[in-house]
């Protein structure tokens, strides 16, 4: 990646890096960083643009959850995606955002729907 003048920033939180790594006084592993000092993040299981938890608009990233969870059970549901990762509904939820293009999409089964093709041409509509 370095002779292709390609990077990859990796970002994490969870299993084991549950919290900023300053806040419990160590040092994240070498090139990861943990998401929630730099993303700011939608809620998710909603088609809104609110904000998940305080809004810092001075985070450097931006992470649109875009996914419903099956209402009995609060797991993943395929039936769900089947009409939440259509173009039109991530096109109303990303128009909900304003000027705000997401860094990331996060979604429940990328497989499903139109999230590719989405995801490419906001990608290509903001490098323009």
């Amino acid at each position: 990646m370095i002779d292709s003048n390609q990077r990859v920033l990796l970002f994490a939180h969870g299993d084991g890096i549950d919290q900023s790594c300053e806040d419990v006084g160590m040092t994240c592993p070498e090139g990861l960083f943990y998401k929630y000092d730099y993303f700011e993040q939608t809620n998710w299981n909603d088609d809104t643009c609110e904000i998940k938890g305080v809004p810092r608009a001075e985070m450097d990233f931006f992470l649109m959850n875009h996914w419903k969870n099956n209402e009995e059970t609060d797991l993943p549901s395929q039936e769900n995606a089947e009409s939440f990762n259509t173009y039109p509904s991530l096109m109303d939820r990303i128009t909900k955002c304003g000027d705000r293009i997401p860094n990331v999409i996060a979604v429940d089964f990328w497989s499903i729907g139109d999230v590719l093709e989405f995801t490419y041409d906001v990608a290509q509509k903001n490098l323009q």
